[in-house]
């Protein structure tokens, strides 16, 4: 037998490993490939985060809806769609006036006064009507619209009592100044036009002497009336005044 290391002997000269240096046959790489490839995965790494980024905000886009409809509903005007015209309501019955008591109602000397014969002789609606007064007094009919104050007309009755009263005391006693003589009323009469105050126009007033008391019939204008519209009111006064006299 052999020895086992016999069969082949190493060439002498040459120790092992000393044919060239390690790195003698081809540089050695250095650091700058393996930059450039950590570079290069870093970049795609930065990529494929931007994408999934981009996939997200789309996708949230298209399911929420919320971000791009309200920023185009922000900027763009609202534009009202035209809406089908109503039927016109049918309109309401009027309702009637409710009912009014004549002014004979209301007792003392409105008893010998009706609206019918008022509206007649002056033109004038009256609705309301105010007694005051008992009998042997002076006693007042006061006749008003119902919803204003003016005009409004006054008739009062003062007796005279057991006095003896002629025209000539009528007119002493009685009959203010500033006034005109009336004739065809009475046993004595007058007429007049009291200016307008701040609150109501001219007043234009009658009276007379009767056989058992002294009248006077006012109608008071409403504001704004003119001197010349009133002063027409006189004769119609004097036309109602015979009609409204208590029996």
């Amino acid at each position: 037998m052999r020895p086992r290391s016999a069969g082949r002997l190493r060439k002498a000269g040459r120790p092992r490993g000393a044919g060239r240096p390690r790195g003698a046959g081809r540089p050695r790489t250095t650091g700058q490939p393996r930059t450039d490839r950590r570079l290069v995965r870093v970049a795609g790494l930065v990529l494929a985060l931007g994408g999934l980024l981009t996939s997200a905000a789309c996708s949230g886009d298209k399911d929420g809806g919320e971000p791009s409809s309200a920023k185009s509903e922000a900027s763009a005007p609202s534009v009202s769609e035209p809406t089908a015209a109503s039927p016109s309501a049918s309109p309401s019955p009027s309702v009637p006036p409710p009912s009014l008591p004549p002014a004979a109602a209301a007792g003392g000397l409105c008893e010998s006064v009706t609206f019918t014969e008022v509206r007649q002789a002056l033109g004038l609606t009256f609705q309301i009507a105010a007694a005051s007064g008992k009998s042997g007094s002076a006693r007042t009919c006061v006749l008003t619209p119902l919803e204003a104050a003016l005009p409004d007309l006054t008739f009062v009755a003062t007796p005279l009592g057991d006095d003896e009263v002629s025209a000539e005391d009528y007119g002493k006693d009685f009959v203010p100044d500033n006034t005109s003589e009336l004739e065809g009323l009475g046993r004595a009469a007058y007429q007049q036009l009291v200016a307008a105050t701040g609150s109501a126009g001219p007043v234009a007033k009658i009276g007379w002497l009767g056989d058992e008391n002294v009248y006077t019939l006012s109608l008071a204008t409403e504001q704004g009336t003119g001197s010349t519209e009133a002063k027409g009111y006189l004769p119609k006064l004097q036309a109602l005044a015979p009609k409204i006299i208590p029996s």
